[in-house]
């Protein structure tokens, strides 16, 4: 199934083996490029865990040390037939130079990468637990797509370098962002930027999921193209959110097609022949995880050609990994962590909805707004957030009117917690 020199190479796995045990520095070099598993040949594999071992020991790594380990502490006299000082030796006696090293590991990591999929594409799905072996299969793609091989460091040059071009994206766009069409935000803040992720949380009802079309649909209206994921609402109850938001008119009104008359009607269609036309893609699948979600974005991407946004509603319904022995306080961590990761590689801001627990419904007077720790389920989403911001409404907290008496129905606030990169709020 596997071809020589195509999806492995002993010659290369050796070189690199040989070269660090003749140069004590080689084996720093690579570590973190390559794991053990990552090698064709067993032996090469347990070889290069005893590197990794001493390594982390702080044990130094040449030709008589690894045989003292391998013999001494591991109890091993013999490698593929061989005593343990003549393999070891043989590693090393075409090896001049250890100045390709890097580039070899690099290699080696693919060819790993290439059998991993060749064993995952013929292995299929054979269990009773079809969707748990799917979405382990995901994971692993996932985990395989993941795999990079850019450096560690950069030098403090190419740093200024992308300020400055940065910084030329800025003057273009006249220091703002993805404008979200909320003056107070754009303006203090200029909007959303590539890489944020920002979670807005709410009690239920609240109105967080309009809050979000809004947002949307400014941003569609100034030519971004964005994606809304709704774990929550079908296809059907989208689209009437979304005519509610553009036409004025009741969301039972529209889902139920109760017109008042046929001037509304009228009204109705000549609204959303113009929504219509908004570059905002939707998906309403449920039991989605964050590989899914992952694998929708870049589909999207493809698909458009360029991505601006993702709207996720919401993150506690996102499935977890399947895993029985996880708690879901440690689920939510995790997901929170994956959706901040799709933000950083696609390079778009990621909005993300989120429930808060029911504590902040029983503090009164100034503190009833919401505070950080009111995210429910996980303390981890408001460090991994970029911006955090809250919808609180007065009237679904059971505060019926104002300090002036008026009726606070139909009123909500916007109240900003954290802003990254901004002063503390």
């Amino acid at each position: 199934m596997f071809k020589k020199h195509v999806h492995y190479s002993l010659e290369l796995e050796t070189e690199i083996l040989g070269a660090c045990l003749l140069e004590t520095s080689a084996f720093s070099r690579i570590y973190g490029m390559l794991e053990p598993k990552n090698f064709y040949s067993d032996e090469h594999q347990k070889i290069y865990s005893f590197l990794v071992e001493m390594f982390d020991n702080n044990l130094p790594i040449s030709l008589l040390s690894v045989f003292d380990y391998i013999v001494r502490r591991k109890r091993i006299d013999v490698f593929s037939g061989s005593n343990t000082a003549y393999y070891l030796t043989g590693l090393t006696v075409k090896i001049t130079s250890t100045a390709n090293i890097e580039y070899f590991a690099y290699v080696i990591k693919q060819m790993w990468i290439d059998r991993e999929i060749i064993t995952l594409t013929h292995s299929g799905v054979k269990g009773e637990n079809t969707r748990s072996e799917i979405y382990q299969l995901q994971t692993k793609l996932t985990e395989l797509s993941g795999v990079n091989f850019t450096s560690d460091w950069q030098d403090m040059d190419e740093l200024m370098i992308g300020l400055v071009k940065h910084q030329d994206e800025m003057a273009q766009s006249k220091g703002k962002g993805l404008l979200t069409g909320f003056n107070t935000i754009d303006k203090l803040y200029g909007g959303f930027f590539k890489g944020q992720m920002i979670v807005i949380g709410a009690r239920p009802s609240c109105g967080k999921s309009a809050l979000a079309g809004q947002m949307a649909m400014n941003m569609a209206r100034s030519g971004a193209q964005v994606g809304f994921i709704s774990l929550e609402m079908n296809n059907n109850e989208i689209a009437a959110r979304f005519a509610a938001l553009d036409t004025n008119m009741s969301f039972t009104e529209i889902f139920r097609g109760l017109y008042q008359d046929e001037n509304q009607k009228d009204y109705f269609y000549k609204q959303i022949s113009k929504t219509s036309n908004l570059p905002i893609s939707v998906s309403d699948k449920t039991e989605v995880n964050i590989s899914e979600i992952k694998a929708k974005a870049y589909k999207l991407k493809h698909k458009k050609g360029r991505l601006d946004c993702i709207i996720l509603d919401y993150l506690q319904l996102v499935d977890g990994d399947n895993q029985s022995n996880r708690n879901r306080e440690n689920e939510v961590a995790k997901i929170s962590r994956g959706c901040k990761i799709i933000a950083k590689e696609l390079e778009v801001p990621l909005i993300i909805l989120c429930q808060l627990n029911r504590e902040v419904e029983k503090r009164k007077g100034k503190e009833r707004y919401p505070q950080l720790s009111d995210f429910r389920e996980s303390g981890a989403i408001e460090q991994d957030a970029d911006v955090a911001m809250f919808l609180h409404s007065d009237f679904k907290s059971g505060h019926l009117e104002d300090e002036s008496g008026n009726t606070t129905e139909g009123q909500a606030d916007i109240v900003i917690r954290k802003w990254r990169m901004e002063s503390q709020i």
